[in-house]
């Protein structure tokens, strides 16, 4: 088996790519370093990129989603492409709307693409986020237990379900355009056949995440933490403790 990484060089891709690879597959991670840039930082964040030289089944292609052409001849022998390239946070959305766009709606559509013209007929795994779901899920009501928020609404208990409302709402230009892929990824599988998943993921966290303030909170507040540098809680932190998706 093959399987393609698309951002297998960030948090989500690196754990992703380095999973197949202790089963024996042959991997091929595809990522353009972007990450600090997109971030506005100037740390080196490719720490992962190098953690995976370690292992001799995983073949490293610095490439950009947007890239089209470059995307389709790396995805054309894939059994299967595990989506994970992405511009990921909300505050870097609102600076570059359009950066935010090409990568999260056009990169997705260009993998998509690359899916269904090769000959393989892989598989599809698009990596989505609770922001599809936009303010409406902030129209749920809360109790604040003693440690945390519960959806008031027993409907809700166990989670946010996939049919939940996700138009008439703001969502950001972030949410919009993870929104955008995710039902692209959805209309492909039903067009043309595809076989696609999507996991709307929220505030995941874990070994080798790189945390900064606006964006992989729980990264930054170890990072914080251990050099000394201040935290910001917004409201009294319980909503951090609200676990808004299935």
């Amino acid at each position: 088996m093959k399987m393609l990484v698309t951002g297998g060089a960030g948090f989500v891709g690196s754990h992703v790519a380095e999973y197949y690879a202790r089963k024996g597959y042959e991997v091929v991670v595809f990522d353009n370093l972007s990450r600090a840039e997109l971030l506005g930082h100037e740390t080196n964040m490719a720490y992962n990129w190098k953690y995976l030289k370690r292992y001799e089944n995983v073949e490293l292609i610095k490439g950009d989603i947007r890239d089209f052409e470059k995307l389709k001849d790396t995805a054309k022998n894939a059994d299967a492409i595990i989506h994970t390239a992405a511009q990921t946070a909300v505050t870097t959305s609102l600076r570059n709307p359009r950066t935010d766009f090409e990568i999260n709606a056009v990169g997705t559509f260009n993998v998509l693409e690359a899916a269904r013209l090769s000959e393989n007929n892989p598989c599809v795994i698009y990596c989505s986020t609770n922001k599809v779901y936009g303010n409406n899920v902030n129209k749920i009501a809360v109790i604040e237990k003693e440690k945390r928020y519960e959806f008031a609404d027993e409907r809700y208990k166990n989670g946010i379900p996939e049919d939940f409302p996700t138009d008439l709402c703001e969502h950001t230009p972030y949410g919009c355009s993870k929104f955008a892929g995710d039902v692209y990824v959805q209309d492909y599988a039903h067009t043309y056949g595809l076989k696609t998943g999507v996991f709307r993921m929220s505030g995941i966290y874990g070994e080798r995440q790189f945390g900064v303030e606006d964006q992989g909170w729980v990264a930054w507040f170890a990072i914080a933490t251990l050099l000394n540098k201040p935290i910001t809680i917004y409201g009294d932190g319980n909503a951090f403790k609200l676990d808004s998706c299935k």
